[in-house]
């Protein structure tokens, strides 16, 4: 038998132990963008505040790196993209990136650091839009963002949001007009209404606007369970999958609806709206009491789940 001092052991024993202890499940991070405001000024900041929250039930974690490194440094975990409402990229200004190098080759003389997220804890990051692009007046932008948790792995997050800005002339020369102040947002019933229109005259197109999938795939326990098991790429085969099947032509056809009732809970950007749904039987009209619960993102209601309880019919 062979001895070993105790030394060594320890040594090993060191070396051995976890350097994190959480669990690194990427898919469990959930990033969203805010802005404080949709119009700003040509001699101000155009702040973009990238959220990241951990949704698992254990301590998660992901990588940055020292901002300190250069210009091109704070364009690396996080990497907003800003285009204009043609869909074309703004021109962007990151050296690296006009040099055409990778950010894989970027991040090799940056130093590393990890980022600790307890469960529901939220991670904010701010950046100004017009250190990373150039930004045009009077142009209206659409901005989200990709989130890299480990350059290690082949794998890269969107925002759940989309958001809109436009930048106007110098305060001092100018104010801005009283029509892009106001502010303008489908409520959560009429975005029911809007929902429930499209669904009866088959125009999936508009459906799926104000649906977020990856949260109303949960009333649905058949795609449910494989999607939470599922790896990045195959949710986004089941995400199609069940849009397929959601969109699908049914037997039991939307005859009708009636909104009833919505409720709004403001601190916790969160709705609910009631509904009966009449549907198409042989012999009876089949009615269902609805609840459809809404989350707010940015200024738009997305439908994240929806209850349905049995009404007595009406024969035909």
């Amino acid at each position: 038998m062979k001895v070993y001092p105790i030394s060594a052991i320890l040594m090993v024993s060191i070396f051995a132990m976890p350097l994190f202890s959480g669990a690194y499940e990427p898919d469990r991070l959930r990033v969203n963008i805010r802005m404080d405001k949709k119009v700003f000024f040509s001699d101000e900041s155009v702040l973009l505040r990238i959220c990241v929250t951990n949704m698992s039930d254990k301590k998660n974690y992901f990588e940055v790196y020292d901002p300190s490194g250069g210009e091109s440094s704070g364009y690396t975990t996080f990497q907003p993209k800003v285009y204009d409402m043609m869909g074309r990229d703004a021109k962007i200004t990151v050296p690296h990136r006009i040099e055409g190098r990778g950010t894989a080759d970027l991040i090799r003389g940056l130093e590393k650091r990890i980022i600790e997220l307890a469960p529901g804890e939220m991670f904010i990051h701010n950046v100004d839009l017009r250190e990373i692009y150039d930004i045009n007046l009077d142009s209206t932008y659409r901005v989200r963002s990709l989130f890299f948790p480990s350059f290690d792995q082949d794998l890269v997050l969107t925002s759940d949001n989309e958001l809109s800005f436009r930048m106007i002339e110098d305060k001092r020369y100018r104010k801005p007009s009283e029509v892009s102040s106001i502010e303008r947002s489908l409520s959560p019933k009429e975005v029911i209404m809007l929902t429930l229109r499209a669904e009866k005259d088959r125009e999936w197109d508009n459906w799926i606007k104000f649906i977020n999938v990856e949260k109303y795939i949960n009333a649905f326990p058949e795609f449910v369970q494989k999607y939470y098991r599922a790896d990045y790429q195959e949710k986004a085969e089941i995400e199609k999958a069940f849009i397929k099947f959601v969109t699908r032509e049914r037997d039991d056809y939307l005859v009708d609806f009636s909104i009833i009732k919505e409720s709004i809970e403001k601190e916790r950007s969160i709705a609910y709206v009631d509904v009966v749904v009449s549907r198409f039987g042989i012999r009876w009209i089949h009615r269902f009491k609805s609840r459809y619960t809404l989350e707010r993102y940015n200024n738009l209601w997305l439908i994240t789940d929806e209850e349905a309880t049995v009404m007595k019919g009406v024969k035909r």
